[in-house]
C-alpha cells in the first residue's frame, strides 16, 4: 500500500495540453448500471449496481464534496500545488450494489458460499488536471448504508419482472439491519503512449490508485482504447471503478464540427486488497463473514468493450471479469458482469 501510494508522485510522459473548458454549473448527467444480464453472467457474486451522477459545479456547494476538498488539501497537497494543478471538475451521485451468493433458494445463513450483501451510497467526486495535463488525479468520497432490507425487496420486484429466481436469504445479509460505511480514494493516472493525430488514433495509461473504508486496497492498472477518437486520454477511466460505485466528473464536450466518437477499450488491473467490507463485514453481527486469512489478498481483474459519443449521447458497454475473492469454499470462483453508462452532456 506505501509503494502504491507512493506511486502516485511518479513522473511520467510529457503531452502537449490544451486548456480545459470552463467547468459548467450542470454538465451533464449519467445513468450507469452493473448487471449479470449485461453479459449473459448467473445471478450471484455482484448481482449487480447502479448509480445516478451530474456534473459541474453545482456540486462544489454539497456537504460531501467540502469534506472531499479538506482531505485532499491534505493527501494531494493541492493548496501547495494550486500553480501546477488545474481548478477540479466536480461529480455527485448516489446508487446501489447488490451481492448474492450462488443458491438464492435458501433463507438460511450458506457458509463457504459469498454472503448476501448490499450498499445504498452517496459519493462526490473531483478531477484534477496537471497544467501540461500529462497528469491527471481523480478522488472520490463515499458515504452510504450496508444491511439495508429494501435493497433486497427492491431485487426480489425486479426479479419477479424479469421472471428470474427470488433471493430468499436477505435476512442472512452482512450488517443486516442496516449500519452506516464510508470510503475514500485516490488515483494517479499518467499518459504513456498516445496517436494524436489521424483518423484513427489510440492512447495508453497507467493508473495508480488506493482507497481505505468499505474497501481498503491498492491497484496498478493498464488502459488502452483505440478507434475515431476526439476526447482527451484522461477522460477515460474504465479502471476507476470500485463496482459501479465511483464517480466521475463528465469529459469535455467534444470539439465544435467534430464527428462522433467510436472507440474499443480494453484494460488490466491488478489489486492488492487489504479489507473488503462486503465479505469480512463491520462491526455489526453477519450471518455469514469471513476473516483476511480467508481471502485472496492479490486480485487479477480485465475489461472490453466500446464507446460511442456523439455531441448529445454517449454510450459505453463493458465486460468486466474478477479473478476468485474467496480462497475455498463454493463462493470461489471467477465473475463476469456487464456495465452500461448512457451519458448526456448539458455543458457543450
Amino acid at each position: 500500500m506505501i509503494v502504491l501510494l507512493a506511486g502516485l508522485g511518479l513522473g511520467t510522459l510529457a503531452h502537449a495540453a490544451t486548456a480545459p473548458p470552463h467547468e459548467p454549473e450542470l454538465d451533464g448527467m449519467q445513468l450507469s448500471v452493473d448487471e449479470h444480464l449485461l453479459s449473459d453472467a448467473p445471478d450471484h457474486n455482484y448481482a449487480g449496481g447502479g448509480a445516478i451522477s451530474a456534473s459541474g459545479s453545482f456540486a462544489r456547494h454539497d456537504g460531501l464534496d467540502t469534506v472531499l476538498g479538506a482531505i485532499d488539501r491534505f493527501t494531494l497537497g493541492y493548496e501547495d500545488r494550486a500553480t501546477e494543478l488545474t481548478p477540479p471538475w466536480h461529480a455527485l451521485a448516489v446508487g446501489m450494489l447488490v451481492f448474492t451468493p450462488r443458491n438464492l433458494r435458501r433463507s438460511r445463513a450458506i457458509p463457504g458460499e459469498r454472503p448476501y450483501a448490499s450498499l445504498v451510497f452517496a459519493s462526490t467526486a473531483r478531477r484534477y488536471l496537471e497544467r501540461d495535463h500529462a497528469v491527471s488525479y481523480q478522488s472520490d468520497l463515499m458515504f452510504g448504508m450496508l444491511g439495508l432490507a429494501a435493497v433486497g425487496q427492491f431485487q426480489n420486484a425486479l426479479h419477479r419482472l424479469t421472471q428470474s429466481q427470488r433471493a430468499y436469504g436477505w435476512g442472512q445479509q452482512i450488517s443486516a439491519g442496516g449500519e452506516p460505511t464510508a470510503g475514500y480514494s485516490l488515483s494517479r493516472a499518467a499518459l504513456l503512449a498516445g496517436e494524436p493525430r489521424g483518423a484513427h488514433r489510440y492512447d495508453l495509461h497507467w493508473t495508480a490508485a488506493a482507497s481505505v473504508g468499505t474497501i481498503t486496497e491498492g491497484s496498478l492498472a493498464l488502459a488502452l482504447r483505440w478507434g475515431r477518437i476526439e476526447s482527451p486520454w484522461w477522460a477515460n477511466a474504465p479502471e476507476q471503478n470500485l463496482y459501479v460505485q465511483e464517480t466521475h466528473p463528465l469529459p469535455p464536450p467534444l470539439p465544435r464540427g467534430a464527428p462522433p466518437e467510436l472507440f474499443v477499450l480494453l484494460g488490466v488491473r491488478l489489486t492488492a486488497r487489504l479489507y473488503n467490507a462486503f465479505l469480512e463485514g463491520q462491526f455489526r453481527h453477519s450471518a455469514v463473514r469471513y476473516s483476511f486469512g480467508d481471502l485472496n489478498p492479490l486480485l487479477g481483474d480485465a475489461w472490453a468493450g466500446f464507446e460511442f459519443r456523439t455531441h448529445h449521447l454517449a454510450i459505453r458497454y463493458l465486460i468486466r471479469w474478477e479473478s476468485p475473492e474467496l480462497r475455498s469454499g463454493t463462493g470461489a470462483h471467477s465473475f463476469f458482469w456487464g456495465n452500461v453508462e448512457i451519458t448526456v452532456p448539458l455543458g457543450g
